[in-house]
């Protein structure tokens, strides 16, 4: 995904991981036993991006993408099976978790890209 938001090749990549969740992960061998990593880029066009991931989120699947310019900013945000969203004194936020399943997250995107495939 990165690289198609920064339309260019990564020339740099600085990675780091530790287990910071569960435990019971950490005698697995090599990267399997992180489950949280930090990723730093450099693109050849000279753009820079950082990813951050963790294999647990307690409020549903996320997955978010934020691009920063010189004229503004886009951000796309977790898919949710409704727009409902509550207010009250105690809580302000969504109505329901986040999509929890990739099928159900990407299934119009997996249209797309099969679509710009066969193109």
């Amino acid at each position: 995904m990165a690289r198609f938001l920064m339309d260019s090749e990564p020339v740099g990549i600085f990675a780091m991981g530790s287990c910071q969740v569960d435990p019971s992960i950490a005698l697995l061998p090599g990267a399997e036993a992180f489950d949280t990593a930090t990723i730093l880029m450099k693109f050849a066009n000279g753009h820079d991006a950082m990813i951050d991931v963790c294999r647990q989120a307690p409020y549903g699947y996320d997955q978010r993408a934020e691009v920063l310019g010189q004229k503004g900013m886009i951000r796309t945000d977790n898919n949710y099976p409704n727009t409902a969203r509550i207010y009250t004194s105690s809580f302000t936020g969504n109505a329901d978790m986040p999509f929890d399943f990739f099928m159900s997250r990407y299934k119009e995107a997996y249209v797309q890209e099969t679509v710009a495939f066969v193109d």
